[in-house]
């Protein structure tokens, strides 16, 4: 076992090094291959959290407008996708800390957690574009965030209105006091997600679920 997990990092270490050398660099003539690569080094390490452009470009000692270029760029390779805050401003959205997740969630580095919800993030966003491509759809895929800091997951949002909020769990059976909040104060369906779930249940209108049966239901 230790010797194929050693294989692992090794083979995952070579694709990295062939994103990095070939991909990347041939794409946008990017000439700081150590910048990009330590820019990437950290998305691994930030998935599910807001991104601060400013704080990356500190850490990297690159200007901030260079840290959003090397982004664009690992988005465009699809490598990496971002889902940003939902605003009905669509503009004012995009001006907002997104989240950041890998389409391989074998590139993350980070805990259970984290990779799940990765995983769950790839999985929602081939819904969201099943629902686009095959259904002629108007979805998209958010996360919430007040100014209080109160936050969920994601957001489904169908013709600019919040279909339903998603909040993800490892094994925490306990519904999340955030969607407790965003379904109360607003009325939002709302789902938590968990992956190692004895029982599924409805409390007070919110369903807690198990991971896999969810995913099944989705256009992905």
């Amino acid at each position: 076992m230790e010797r194929l997990q050693k294989q692992l990092i090794h083979y995952r270490q070579q694709y990295i090094n062939s994103l990095m050398r070939e991909d990347v660099l041939d794409f946008d003539n990017i000439q700081n291959l150590r910048a990009i690569q330590l820019v990437f080094s950290l998305l691994r390490s930030r998935v599910g959290s807001p991104i601060s452009y400013q704080s990356i470009a500190g850490d990297v000692g690159i200007a901030v407008n260079t840290v959003r270029k090397y982004i664009r760029v690992l988005e465009s390779l699809y490598i990496i996708f971002s889902i940003t805050p939902f605003s009905k401003n669509i503009a004012h959205s995009l001006m907002k800390q997104p989240k950041i997740y890998f389409f391989d969630s074998g590139l993350v580095e980070g805990d259970e957690g984290m990779l799940f919800e990765n995983f769950i993030a790839a999985c929602l966003l081939k819904h969201v574009m099943g629902k686009i491509d095959y259904d002629a759809e108007e979805y998209r895929l958010h996360y919430l965030r007040t100014k209080e800091k109160q936050e969920i997951d994601f957001a489904l949002i169908k013709k600019n209105e919040i279909e339903k909020i998603i909040e993800v769990k490892l094994s925490d059976h306990d519904i999340s006091p955030s969607l407790k909040y965003f379904h109360n104060r607003y009325q939002l369906p709302a789902i938590q997600l968990v992956k190692n779930l004895k029982h599924e249940y409805s409390s007070n209108g919110i369903d807690v679920l198990k991971a896999i049966n969810f995913l099944k239901s989705l256009k992905i």
